[in-house]
């Protein structure tokens, strides 16, 4: 059976006449796709999701000198630390776990977590923290990052003080690109054309639904609550007091 080529394979004479023989470098091809797929991150939350980002720091009920914990990717780029100084009048702490070298680094080299998934690792970040350290924990871009969300779940509300707040959000990369992506064959073909020489398929990209984080913060918030907005993915709760 003959394999099927990659949007790449069909480019020639007419491609290169416009932008040079080098778009037929695979390793050209590979790192203008990582190039679309990486620092885009602070484009859409910046521009494009600024109304969930204000969300995420409401759910968060932030106020001056709380003491906030954030895991995520793009922490800085995005914002996400001097948005919340602001929400607390510069008057907080927040530590940072900014995982990005580590995520892309994983991807790339396809290390794979306890659970199955690619890039997914145990997440070891609070084990010397000590209970009912922080007011607020936000897990922002690195839902997909962990390998056990039992687990993780446990540790993070273990260091959060009773009556915090914790609120997970990502920009998801998970089964709605994927339909939306089958529906037209140009999304399609952008899609393959993208992740053709990335070195891991899109259906490899990790993924823990709504229903799941749902499941596994269960008997540890309390009116936790979640949405849905354009491909972001949002849920919060409260540690009992």
């Amino acid at each position: 059976m003959e394999q099927m080529k990659s949007p790449w394979d069909y480019m020639g004479p007419a491609e290169t006449a416009i932008l040079g023989d080098i778009v037929l470098d695979p390793q050209e091809q590979a790192r203008w796709g990582r190039a679309i797929l990486f620092g885009t991150l602070p484009y859409m939350w910046r521009e494009k999701a600024s109304v969930i980002r204000e969300m995420i720091y409401d759910k968060l009920a932030l106020k001056p000198g709380d003491k906030v914990l954030i895991i995520g990717e793009c922490v800085a780029v995005c914002g996400f630390d001097s948005d919340m100084q602001g929400r607390m009048n510069g008057e907080g702490h927040i530590d940072i776990v900014d995982i990005t070298d580590v995520a892309r680094r994983s991807y790339i080299d396809g290390i794979i977590g306890r659970g199955g998934q690619l890039a997914t690792w145990q997440w070891t970040y609070t084990k010397d923290t000590p209970d009912n350290h922080y007011d607020a924990v936000a897990v922002l871009q690195s839902i997909q990052h962990t390998d056990d969300w039992h687990e993780s779940a446990r540790e993070l509300t273990r260091v959060l003080k009773p009556n915090g707040s914790i609120v997970l959000a990502e920009i998801m990369l998970g089964p709605n690109i994927l339909t939306a992506t089958s529906a037209d064959v140009h999304i399609e073909a952008w899609m393959d054309k993208i992740f053709s020489r990335m070195g891991w398929a899109i259906e490899k990209i990790p993924y823990y639904s709504l229903e799941q984080l749902h499941d596994a913060f269960a008997g540890v918030v309390e009116n936790e609550h979640s949405c849905y907005w354009k491909g972001i993915e949002i849920f919060w709760g409260k540690k009992p007091a």
